[in-house]
C-alpha cells in the first residue's frame, strides 16, 4: 500500500501507525524546525497531510486556527493534535516529547556551557558577541 506522498504505508500489527514512526517522524521535526512556528507548521503539514496522509487538508487548517486560540506555542499544539488524531493519547504524548526533546537537550547543553565556571574561550566570545548584540 502506498502513502499520498508515494512513501510505502508503515502499520503495526493492528493497522495503527507505529509509535516508532511518530517518535521518528517528530524528532526529525524537532531536530531540523528552525524559523519559528510557520517553518514548523509547514514542516508538519507536509509531513501529516502531503506525505503521510495523516489528516486531511481541511482538518489540518481547522487545527492550525483551533491552535491559534489557544495560549502557548501554536505549532507544538498542532504538532501534539496531530500525533492524537494518528494514535490517540499513546501518540500525542510521543509525538510531544519527541517534537520537544532536540530543543531541550540542546538549550541545557549551551546553559552549562556558557554557566559553566571557566567555559572555553570560544564560548566567552560568542557571549559577547550576543552580548553586544543585544546592546544595539
Amino acid at each position: 500500500m502506498q502513502e499520498p506522498g508515494g512513501a510505502a504505508v508503515e502499520r503495526d500489527g493492528d493497522g495503527r501507525v507505529p509509535l516508532r514512526t511518530i517518535a521518528r517522524e517528530y524528532a526529525r521535526i524537532g531536530c531540523t524546525g528552525f524559523g519559528g512556528p510557520p517553518t514548523l507548521i509547514a514542516m508538519l503539514r507536509q509531513l501529516c497531510v502531503v506525505e503521510r496522509g495523516w489528516v486531511s487538508a481541511h482538518e489540518f487548517q481547522d487545527a492550525i486556527a483551533a491552535a491559534n486560540l489557544l495560549p502557548g506555542p501554536a505549532a507544538k499544539q498542532l504538532g501534539i493534535y496531530c500525533a492524537w488524531r494518528v494514535r490517540g493519547w499513546r501518540g500525542a504524548v510521543v509525538g510531544g516529547i519527541c517534537f520537544s526533546l532536540p530543543g531541550l537537550v540542546i538549550i541545557v547543553a549551551l546553559a552549562a556551557l556558557f554557566l559553566a565556571e571557566h567555559p572555553p574561550l570560544w564560548v566567552q566570545g560568542a557571549a559577547a558577541g550576543a552580548g553586544a548584540a543585544v546592546a544595539a
